[in-house]
């Protein structure tokens, strides 16, 4: 088949595509007719041009820049109505027009054709040829559009001309807040889904998955030789991966030539690796950007403040679902990730700046909304030529590859209950102290204390989070440190804000206890009802579960019964600094509130009055509780 130039006819093997002057190709899908409206340029179809890859059907034309083999065989099982292996060879499908218009509209808009059977073949993806704006026949565009159940989203050819067929949205991410990164990169396949079709946007990315979106994203000029890392075999399956995005600079090793594939990137260290690889330097002083941004700029480690800085003044940061608060310290999501490549590629000039009717764009720190030029300020001539020369360095044709993907605390936020357990607890590198304080004890009229530290390991959202808590349980009185215990919890984090646990409070003993030995289980739910925290009541958190041992009904804990009973809280966030907690211990009902009063330290305060029903007890009691909490230093 071939395409003259000026020419009213396309030539096919079995029919021809006929050109009229202005007219939009309306293609036929199983969702009905989906009309083109935007247009790439395609110059593999420029005029003149024979169309060697192509496989003509009765019912339409598959064309493609891959193999000719491959689509040869793609034709001979069809005619053997064998079933097409379309997964494999993917490729484009050209519905012919109809032979007439409903209408002629004038250069630059939209003919809508009458409806035209079916399509007989499955189509992963369905394309259309144009005339674009100007009506002059001189050169095609070729648009793809891509089946997404109510969504019809452009892509852009792979550097090597071609288009392939990719899912551009998932399930998974309706009404994500990232679902705007994710669908943008996943269209150039930049990301990619899992077997089952989801994109799993809060699962926890490690170094070596991060490696190959980096390669993807950014097919640049190497700057560096390799390195052989000592836990990077050759056979592993992130080898290439790992060893261009060190190649190109935007990844680096750990000391003993260690790269940690498989380890969790913090956010911190996947901003520093963009930061880092394209070059950027900020501006203002480093101090000044953190600590007028973020309201948890302590935690932002020394040796990354610079690159953090940088990304902040040029976009690259998102924070959700507090634009103020980076949690640098916290494990990256899938969705982050999607997020701050997104904004690299705006820096670079290759994606458009997110507009402000986008949900995503309150989330981009320093967000200047969108503008038709990316280029930056005149007033800025180094980082203008710094840009020129990114953008040069981005122009280079990569080599078609293939990826195969296997299968410090920040600001704190005010707690949701104050006694009871709930199912969320400390990951590795995290580590917490605290102290209690009673007005009276049960039955006395003696003051006193309690005061405890802890430290977790694993990580709840990629498997399980072990917490380990050492208390001392007196700290006044004649037992005044005689008597202590430790604790455990283990904890996983699920998705929608579900986390579940279970732990033994006072699981080892030295002296004596008030309660003894408490087994428990719980689940605990994060109802987000704003977008942000900044906003009045902006979330609930609740918390239902059952236990021995303190938890039991003050009858049973008397004679010694061995049952279980159910506890609860239930924690409203009704500013961002402060909570308000009812709590229900087993035993009698608390009612008290817990405050965050400094922004930037993960200080919690929770004053409350338990024993308020008389359920149990000689009456209400004052108690108090405050935590801090701390990044370790590895």
């Amino acid at each position: 088949m071939k395409m003259w130039k000026n020419r009213d006819r396309i030539e096919g093997e079995r029919f021809g595509l006929w050109r009229y002057r202005y007219w939009i190709l309306s293609v036929i899908s199983l969702l009905g007719p989906l009309l083109c409206d935007r247009a790439i340029a395609f110059d593999n179809l420029s005029p003149e041009q024979s169309l060697e890859h192509s496989t003509v059907r009765e019912d339409a034309i598959a064309l493609s820049t891959q193999d000719r083999g491959m689509l040869e065989n793609l034709q001979s099982e069809s005619e053997a109505g064998e079933t097409t292996q379309w997964d494999r060879i993917r490729p484009l499908t050209v519905a012919p027009p109809p032979e007439s218009l409903t209408e002629t509209p004038a250069p630059g808009e939209r003919a809508i054709a009458p409806s035209v059977e079916q399509l007989g073949t499955p189509s992963r993806s369905l394309t259309a040829l144009n005339n674009g704006d100007s009506g002059d026949l001189d050169r095609f565009d070729l648009q793809q559009i891509v089946e997404t159940g109510d969504r019809v989203s452009p892509i852009s050819p792979t550097a090597d001309g071609s288009i392939l067929a990719q899912r551009v949205t998932f399930p998974d991410i309706q009404n994500h807040w990232a679902q705007t990164f994710i669908e943008a990169l996943a269209a150039r396949e930049i990301v990619v889904g899992f077997p089952d079709g989801t994109f799993r946007p809060d699962l926890p990315i490690i170094r070596a998955e991060y490696a190959a979106t980096l390669r993807k994203a950014f097919p640049v000029a190497k700057v560096r030789d390799a390195i052989a890392f000592n836990d990077v075999p050759t056979d592993y399956w992130g080898y290439n991966a790992v060893r261009d995005a060190y190649e190109i600079g935007f990844m680096e090793g750990y000391p003993n030539q260690l790269f940690r594939p498989n380890q969790n990137i913090p956010r911190v260290e996947a901003l520093v690796s963009l930061a880092t690889g394209l070059d950027l330097d900020p501006e203002d002083p480093i101090e000044t950007i953190l600590s007028n941004t973020f309201d948890d700029a302590a935690e932002i480690p020394n040796f990354a403040r610079s690159q953090i800085a940088a990304a902040t003044e040029t976009g690259l940061v998102v924070n959700y679902p507090d634009s103020n608060t980076l949690n640098p310290n916290e494990a990256a999501t899938r969705a982050e990730v999607a997020a701050f490549l997104y904004q690299a590629l705006v820096q670079t000039g290759l994606m458009p700046a997110l507009s402000e009717a986008e949900t995503a764009s309150r989330y981009v720190v320093r967000y200047e909304g969108a503008i038709a030029d990316t280029d930056p300020s005149p007033e800025r001539p180094t980082q203008t030529q710094d840009l020129a020369a990114l953008r040069q360095r981005f122009l280079i044709d990569p080599e078609p590859q293939v990826q195969l993907i296997p299968t410090g605390i920040g600001g704190a936020a005010p707690g949701s209950s104050s006694g009871s357990p709930t199912a969320f607890g400390t990951n590795f590198g995290r580590a917490f102290v605290a102290t209690g304080f009673q007005g009276r004890t049960r039955y006395t009229d003696e003051v006193d204390g309690t005061v405890s530290a802890g430290f977790g390991l694993g990580n709840s959202r990629e498997n399980i989070g072990v917490e380990v808590t050492v208390s001392v349980l007196s700290l006044l009185g004649d037992d005044a440190g005689e008597r202590g215990s430790v604790s455990f919890k283990v904890h996983r984090l699920l998705p929608n804000g579900f986390a579940i646990a279970g732990g033994v409070e006072n699981a080892i003993v030295w002296g004596s206890t008030d309660a003894g030995t408490s087994g428990y289980g719980v689940v605990s739910k994060l109802f987000r009802l704003k977008e942000s925290p900044a906003e009045p009541f902006s979330s609930i958190t609740m918390s239902v579960g059952v236990g021995g041992g303190r938890f039991r009904s003050e009858d049973d804990f008397r004679n010694d019964e061995g049952s279980v009973n159910v506890f609860g809280s239930v924690g409203v966030r009704v500013l961002r600094p402060m909570s308000l907690i009812a709590d229900w211990t087993g035993q009698d009902l608390t009612l008290g509130a817990s405050f965050v009063p400094f922004r930037s330290i993960p200080l919690v305060i929770t004053p409350a009055v338990t024993d308020i029903t008389g359920n149990a007890g000689d009456g209400a009691r004052f108690i108090l509780g405050v935590g801090y909490g701390y990044q370790l230093p590895f």
